[in-house]
Parts: C-alpha cells; sequence; structure tokens
C-alpha cells in the first residue's frame, strides 16, 4: 500500500470516529452555552468580527462538527458554509439548522468541496486541521477559497514550546496512552475518555480553579485551561484528546512556513496571546 493510500485510510478512520464523538456530544443543551460562548471568544480574540458585513460577508467553517462555532458566527454574516465529512456529525447538523437558511450544510472534505474560489471572506478552522494527515496542504485548500483581502482564523495544537521539561513530560506520557486508546473499538474508547475525564480532567481543572481563586499563577498547571468548563465538554476533549489516531503539533515558526506557502500576507499574521495555542489569524495575500 501507496503512502497515499495509508493517508487516505487514516483520515476517513479519523472522520468516522469524529463523526461518531459529534453524534455523542451535539452541544444541543444551553447548559454549555456560557462554556462555549467563552471558548469563542478565546479562540477569536485574534480577530476583530464586527469588521464584516452582516448583510453580504460569506463565511466557512472547515470542520464544522456539531456547529457549536458555526451557530456563533452567524450573527456576522450573511450566510456560513457548515463543511463536515462525517455521517454521524452531518446529521447532527442538518438537525440543528434545518429551519435556517443561511446555513449551508457541505458533507464534503477540506480538500474536495464546493465552495467557489476566492468567494469567503473569513474561513474557520478550529482543532480541525492538525488531524489531517498534511496540513500544510489542508492550509492551502482553504486558502485557495478566501478573496484576496479576506481572513482565515484558525487553532492547530502547539509543540508546547515555552513550557518547562516536566510540563512537556507530561503531555509524552498522555501521547503514549493516546496511540494505545487511540486503537481500540470506538465504544471502548469513550468508556475510556469518561474514565479519564472523571479521575484526572475533573479533578485538576477544579484544582487549578481553586488556586487560580488565591491569585496564583497556574499558566503551568496542567489542564488548567479547563477550570471552568462543565464536565461534558472535559469528557469531549478527553474523547477528542485520548481517542483520535491522527493528531500533530506546529510551532509559530512552522505555521508561519505552512502560511506563506499558501499565498497567505504574513505581515497580516496574528497569534493569540491567550490559551488555546496557537489559535491566529491571518489575511489573504
Amino acid at each position: 500500500m501507496s503512502q497515499h493510500e495509508k493517508d487516505q485510510n487514516l483520515n476517513q478512520e479519523v472522520i468516522n470516529s469524529f463523526g461518531h464523538e459529534w453524534a455523542a456530544f451535539d452541544y444541543s443543551e444551553t447548559e454549555t452555552d456560557d462554556a462555549l460562548n467563552a471558548q469563542f471568544l478565546a479562540y477569536s480574540s485574534p480577530i476583530d468580527l464586527g469588521q464584516f458585513n452582516s448583510s453580504a460577508s460569506v463565511a466557512a467553517d472547515f470542520g464544522a462538527g456539531s456547529g457549536r462555532w458555526t451557530s456563533r458566527l452567524l450573527p456576522y454574516f450573511s450566510s456560513v458554509y457548515a463543511l463536515e465529512p462525517s455521517d454521524g456529525a452531518s446529521r447532527v447538523l442538518q438537525n440543528k439548522y434545518a429551519n435556517e437558511p443561511r446555513v449551508i450544510i457541505l458533507k464534503e472534505t477540506v480538500g474536495a468541496n464546493s465552495i467557489p474560489a476566492k468567494s469567503l471572506d473569513l474561513a474557520i478552522s478550529l482543532g480541525v486541521l492538525h488531524h489531517i494527515p498534511d496540513t500544510g496542504l489542508a492550509i492551502r485548500d482553504v486558502a485557495s477559497k478566501i478573496k484576496s483581502g479576506g481572513s482565515f482564523l484558525c487553532y492547530l495544537y502547539y509543540k508546547l514550546e515555552d513550557k518547562p521539561i516536566f510540563y512537556r513530560g507530561l503531555f509524552w506520557t498522555s501521547n503514549s496512552l493516546r496511540w494505545i486508546i487511540s486503537r481500540l473499538p470506538y465504544t471502548v474508547r469513550k468508556l475510556i475518555a469518561k474514565i479519564i475525564a472523571v479521575v484526572v480532567y475533573f479533578p485538576l481543572a477544579r484544582t487549578s480553579k481553586l488556586v487560580r481563586s488565591r491569585g496564583k499563577d497556574v499558566s503551568n498547571f496542567p489542564l488548567h485551561h479547563y477550570a471552568d468548563m462543565p464536565f461534558v465538554m472535559l469528557q469531549n476533549d478527553a474523547l477528542d484528546r485520548f481517542g483520535t489516531r491522527l493528531e500533530q503539533r506546529f510551532s509559530k515558526k512552522e505555521i508561519t512556513e505552512m502560511l506563506g506557502r499558501a499565498g497567505f500576507d504574513l505581515t497580516s499574521l496574528k497569534f493569540s496571546e491567550v490559551e488555546p495555542f496557537w489559535t491566529f489569524s491571518v489575511k489573504k495575500a
């Protein structure tokens, strides 16, 4: 089997896995709204969404999943493409936006889709492209859909380049567990992720919240960014973290190089100063 065929098979496996995940975590309950709003605010910190024309501008959410970010784009755009290749998540999107004509649901991939070339005022991809075998190519595919002067808002896992050795050691341990867990059947992965959320994510997140409330710096405290998240989001992210076979991480330098090759104006590149890292915005040349 060629490397291309291996990549295609792995990519399809990842797509199917996320389809199961978003069918299970569709975020239809309102109890997560405040936490999701806060998370989207952090993701969108490098860009001013108010610059877009709500009656004319067009956006696309690449890897829309359950549509949790698509809904938060709607106030700023006349229409939003929700691009999602998996069966499970596509069904969630169809149900969620059945009565919203401004959302155009496409069961298509980042590399092969019907969004017109050079048509988007904004493309977003939050936590998706690092799960694609060739992330650089995926960025170029997204870039081809953005008009000149249009913007790209993206979140890619970072290499922990600014973290201390003990933090990176913890990551290496968790990544070794991911290698094993992600190869198990989905039902087993989901159960293990729930256990991890109960015995690891929740205690560390709430301990971080307590330490932070006492005025201490928690930036190097494991899972500190989950301090205020409800348990369902911890469970979802544990499944995302430990249940996905393909995960890549990038430095600022590597991200900058990929964006340059994709035809973005690097003078407009802005990395977020708040977690999650690396979130960034950049304009199409």
